[in-house]
């Protein structure tokens, strides 16, 4: 549940909101905390991190997670980029949930409209992630809105508003090259 008391001052990041106001040890924090499911039916496990996600079935891969809609003109110009660096990068995995209201069928139309060849989620059954994220990153929902995780989980970007290509790849390239 998403409360005002939950929310951070404006300016403070997922990364620096992970562990506060938290007892809870590195071991609990490893279980599963979220199950998220593909257009397609493909499980996504997520788990917290000291300072990012875990995803499992994405080890060790560049995640760039991002909150779209249908009806966004920024979030529909990304599309074509996305599916070019999922195209170009085996290390790179996106995920993107959609949060403009298309369930599983509208948004299975919408891929194969568009040729999206990467990991799409309704926001149907999952509002519980889309809260936490919500809270963890300060996120009031303009869209679209962009975290960047490193190979190792770390959240390094996060970012509101629309991104360019030039800028995506390099975002790649950072989180990619980050030791």
């Amino acid at each position: 549940v998403v409360t005002t008391q939950n929310r951070k001052p404006v300016g403070v990041s997922l990364v620096d909101t992970l562990d506060e106001n938290t007892s809870t040890t590195i071991e609990e924090k490893k279980a599963t905390l979220f199950r998220l499911t593909t257009i397609d039916g493909k499980k996504l496990n997520i788990s917290e991190m000291e300072n990012g996600l875990k995803f499992e079935e994405l080890k060790n891969k560049v995640i760039i997670l991002v909150f779209f809609g249908y009806r966004c003109p920024p979030c529909v110009r990304e599309i074509p980029t996305l599916i070019e660096l999922t195209n170009e990068h085996k290390d790179l995995a996106i995920v993107a949930i959609e949060v403009q209201g298309y369930n599983n069928e509208e948004l299975k139309a919408f891929a194969l409209r568009k040729n999206i060849n990467y990991n799409l989620i309704s926001s149907d059954n999952h509002m519980d992630f889309i809260s936490y994220i919500q809270v963890k990153a300060n996120w009031h929902g303009s869209i679209p809105f962009l975290l960047g995780l490193s190979p190792d989980g770390e959240v390094k970007i996060v970012h509101t508003g629309g991104v360019g290509k030039n800028a995506l790849e390099g975002a790649y390239q950072d989180l990619i090259n980050i030791k």
